[in-house]
């Protein structure tokens, strides 16, 4: 896919079906009131680079090839939170997260096996709690297949030994996330956020739009889409969005050491879509606590 091609088909349905399972759970500043505040520093929120401190670089996703985009963007954020807690000291080892696995329990969970591709966020969350997480070594660590697993699990659901295998790890909670303080906030105490919209990033020739000196996009279009936001900035307010439309997509120029498969989206854009009601803090520990993060996590130039 080149740099400028249009995204594949997105995979979030936006009519309203995620509101079912996300009213079984808690909203953000509720759950974690004491963590939720306006006071900040100004200086970033970079929770992508704990990939790099440790996986030594960002991990190279291959790009979705069918409306599965909620598992990726689950799938990712929990890769992320693995290698967010082994750097604040979890002895634990990373296993990078099955996708597939993730969209086919979600699509279980809702109830919509057999329906057209796409899912919610909120079964997703709840499908990683209940049912449990695959790691791409689990399903036998599989490449590009043009989307053929995703459409027959998507459809029939994931395999019965996969699933009994998966039982045994699974994420430890979840909140809603549906404003700005609230993902601040996430970010700040080191808990990744997913985020489902409508809100589209393309232009009129429906390619996506390239990312402008600050390595934001403009928004534009309506998409159905789940991606996952790793990071927030506040001298042009706005969020990371980690997208799976594979590497160097979008194009133009990277800020803050940002991921090629990244984008910020300034801070109103972000706030509309957390108000669709389907963007999910997650959690390994029993709660949501107040945990300090690296000081480079902060400076894209720092080691």
């Amino acid at each position: 896919m080149g740099p400028e091609a249009f995204a594949p088909a997105p995979g979030w349905f936006d009519d309203g079906g995620h509101f079912a399972t996300a009213d079984e759970y808690p909203f953000f500043g509720s759950v974690a009131p004491r963590l939720v505040g306006d006071e900040h520093d100004g200086r970033p929120i970079l929770l992508y680079k704990a990939f790099r401190d440790v996986l030594g670089g960002y991990p190279k996703y291959f790009a979705q090839d069918v409306g599965e985009c909620v598992g990726d963007g689950h799938g990712h954020g929990v890769d992320l939170l693995q290698c967010v807690e082994i750097a604040l000291g979890e002895p634990s080892e990373y296993r990078e997260t099955d996708t597939v696995f993730v969209y086919a329990t979600s699509r279980e969970v809702a109830g919509i096996l057999g329906r057209g591709d796409g899912s919610y966020g909120s079964a997703a969350v709840k499908a990683m709690q209940t049912i449990g997480v695959a790691s791409v070594e689990m399903v036998g660590a599989p490449g590009p297949d043009g989307g053929a697993r995703a459409t027959a699990w998507g459809r029939y659901g994931a395999p019965a030994d996969v699933k009994r295998a998966a039982g045994a790890y699974r994420l430890g909670g979840a909140a809603r996330v549906t404003t700005w303080a609230e993902l601040v906030a996430a970010m700040r105490n080191g808990y990744p956020v997913t985020i489902c919209s409508n809100q589209g990033f393309e232009d009129s020739w429906r390619r996506v739009n390239p990312r402008d000196a600050w390595g934001f996009c403009t928004p534009g279009g309506t998409w159905g889409h789940c991606m996952l936001i790793g990071g927030v900035r506040f001298d042009r307010p706005g969020a990371c969005i980690l997208q799976s439309w594979g590497p160097d997509v979008p194009s133009g120029p990277l800020a803050l050491d940002q991921p090629s498969y990244s984008f910020w989206a300034d801070r109103y854009v972000v706030e509309a879509m957390l108000a669709q009601g389907d963007s999910w803090a997650l959690r390994q520990a029993p709660a949501f606590v107040e945990r300090r993060l690296p000081a480079h996590w902060s400076y894209a130039s720092a080691a």
